[in-house]
């Protein structure tokens, strides 16, 4: 009966947790839209001319390994799933 009580009590504890730590960044990410400013079409523009520029100058190889490093950050960056028993007991 005891191990019944614990094993209970460490699979549902983590998931209160993590659901209150989801909430929180929820409203830290509806802050952050509301502050960051619209670019405008000059702004970007200048941006884009300078990023071009700046691969130009680059050699070959390093250009290669630029494009490789950016791929990988890509795939790192991006949102992974949740454990599976959080999204079963998500909503």
């Amino acid at each position: 009966m005891k191990k019944l009580c614990f094993l209970l009590l460490l699979f549902i504890c983590p998931v209160f947790i993590i659901q209150s730590k989801a909430q929180s960044n929820q409203t830290e990410d509806n802050n952050s839209k509301k502050v960051q400013k619209p670019v405008d079409a000059k702004e970007k523009k200048s941006i884009e001319a300078g990023i071009k520029r700046h691969q130009k100058i680059q050699t070959k190889k390093t250009r290669k390994r630029m494009k490789q490093s950016k791929k990988k950050s890509r795939r790192v960056n991006e949102p992974k799933k949740e454990f599976f028993l959080f999204r079963l007991f998500k909503k």
